[in-house]
């Protein structure tokens, strides 16, 4: 049900142009900076990470970005990394009175959002909940209406759930306010568009991540005009005709937006529902790339809208064949189990005599071999020397700082990563720079080989404190180029590993391999007689529908 027809795709992930929107005015030098350590940041956290669909941002006024909260602080590095212009962000309050991540989200234009649960029952908090946030209303219209850009998690909270929970009002008043001020300027009116955000594991190294745009969405007039949203006798009655207008208005945009945030972020009711429709994605991802030939794997981009075809087909089945439905997740689920009783992934199954054949397991040998030659040399002793000490230091901190909020575990580890290597790097280079520069250096007394015996008289002409300031710099860029060879290395170990699996004789090959081509075939031929997602005939959902209610049978 992911590439459920004939019709191929290519979604390429990019990092974000810097001459589109309201990136043509000139950033500040302060938000310039941060922007570039946050995609230093986001290069080196995730293997993987791009934005799709950027054209779908308006060209004119302001945009409110809405998206679900699943990662903590590393949704807005993300986004901040990736979304062209200048963006103003909105965080709980209580963030900024974190030493140095205070300082560094008002240097990022960050706004603070007064939350209930964070109110002291005294009332003694510096701003009520409702004056902090009517202030923050009336500055992000404000915003809004200068034709400038903000991201806002109406969700108000970060958490690990399969889905994003219940919506807050607060995004559709910031816009009612907004779009009220630009009828009554002669502004041009701004735009509300969801923002997905998803991530293969946001708490791991090395993962993959994506920022997919989704079409603004379409509000309704706004109170009292024709078609506005109807109040209430009762509201009319409490809070009188013009309020009781507004608040209707407010919770139609609402719950709307909750209807996009799911289908941006393609919640599902548990988390095993979401990895069961991941497998049938990639079960015939496989599927169709051996009937077209094609041997390499999805981009992560590819995969994630492979996944929205996939759920929105699933969702449609549930509800018109609901028993088939059944069926299918029962017979997914028992050839997953096997698989992951075997340890296979489902391109193994297919041609397994054949891959990875003789040239597959000499490239991987040598890739091997020159990997670990240039990792045995300062690469790999820069990096070990300079980066693994804090990074082996800050998991087991952000674990026990993460107890009490499991989704903070990765955020934690970028900020303990983020406060503990600048540190070490300058307490380590003092030494190293001795050992390697100072004329009283025991270093150069020894019989050494290799690398450095060549570089001594060069070294030694410099003086030992000026190179441990040029050293400061190198251990990062150490680090980056370890981990380029380290993932070379990593892949070919594991042409090597699944050359020896694939001859394992316990493996019921013929019956799992023939299990998988039945479930792959049921399944394309159901997205066959479906328009899904990224078809040519594809009709994207009206705002506040599902993707499942614009799926057609296809005649």
């Amino acid at each position: 049900m992911s590439e459920m027809q004939g019709t191929t795709y290519c979604l390429t992930p990019h990092v974000a142009n810097p001459s589109r929107g309201n990136d043509v005015k000139r950033l500040p030098l302060v938000y310039r900076i941060i922007r570039w350590l946050c995609r230093q940041i986001s290069a080196s956290w995730f293997r993987e990470h791009g934005i799709v669909h950027e054209e779908c941002i308006p060209k004119k006024g302001g945009v409110l970005f809405a998206a679900w909260h699943p990662a903590s602080l590393i949704d807005p590095l993300l986004m901040l990394s990736l979304l062209p212009g200048q963006m103003t962000f909105v965080a709980k309050h209580t963030l900024f009175k974190t030493p140095i991540l205070g300082h560094f989200m008002r240097a990022a234009g960050a706004k603070p959002v007064y939350r209930k649960q964070d109110i002291s029952p005294s009332g003694d908090s510096e701003q009520s909940t409702t004056g902090g946030n009517s202030g923050l209303i009336d500055t992000l219209s404000d915003v809004l209406i200068d034709g400038g850009w903000c991201a806002i998690y109406p969700e108000g909270i970060s958490h690990l759930m399969s889905q994003p929970q219940k919506t807050k009002t607060g995004p559709a008043r910031i816009m009612l306010k907004a779009l009220i001020k630009a009828r009554e300027s002669g502004e041009e009116p701004p735009s509300l568009v969801p923002v997905g955000l998803h991530y293969s594991d946001a708490n791991r190294f090395r993962e993959r991540a994506l920022v997919s745009v989704h079409q603004p969405m379409r509000l309704p007039p706004l109170p009292g005009d024709e078609g506005a949203p109807v109040a209430s006798d009762e509201a009319i009655s409490e809070f009188g005709a013009d309020i009781a207008a507004q608040r209707a208005w407010v919770n139609s945009v609402t719950e709307s937006l909750g209807t996009e945030l799911q289908r941006s972020s393609q919640g599902l009711d548990t988390w095993e529902d979401r990895k069961l429709l991941w497998r049938a994605r990639g079960l015939l991802s496989v599927h169709r790339n051996r009937m077209l030939g094609r041997k390499t794997g999805a981009t992560y981009a590819e995969a994630v809208m492979g996944a929205r075809r996939t759920r929105a087909a699933w969702l449609w089945l549930s509800e018109h064949q609901p028993d088939k439905a059944v069926n299918l997740k029962s017979r997914v689920s028992a050839h997953a189990e096997k698989m992951d009783k075997y340890n296979l992934k489902e391109h193994e199954l297919y041609d397994r005599d054949k891959r990875p054949g003789t040239i597959d397991l000499i490239s991987a040998v040598f890739q091997i071999i020159g990997s670990w030659i240039f990792m045995a040399g300062l690469i790999t002793w820069g990096a070990l020397i300079g980066s693994w000490p804090p990074y082996r230091l800050a998991g087991p901190i952000a674990a026990k700082m993460s107890l009490k909020e499991n989704h903070t575990l990765g955020t934690h580890k970028i900020v303990m990563g983020f406060a503990l290597l600048p540190i070490w790097w300058i307490l380590i280079s003092f030494p190293v720079a001795f050992l390697l520069a100072a004329p009283a250096s025991p270093l150069w007394n020894l019989n050494l080989y290799g690398l450095l015996p060549l570089i001594q008289p060069y070294v030694t002409k410099i003086n030992w404190i000026l190179l441990a300031f040029i050293l400061m710099p190198l251990w990062s860029v150490s680090a980056r180029l370890h981990l380029v060879l380290w993932a070379r290395s990593v892949r070919s170990i594991g042409t090597l590993k699944q050359w020896k699996r694939l001859r394992r004789g316990e493996i019921p090959w013929d019956e799992l391999t023939e299990e998988q081509k039945s479930l792959a075939e049921t399944l394309n031929k159901i997205g066959q007689g479906l328009v899904l997602p990224a078809d040519p005939d594809w009709v994207e959902p009206l705002t506040g529908k599902e993707d499942y209610e614009s799926v057609s049978v296809r005649t």
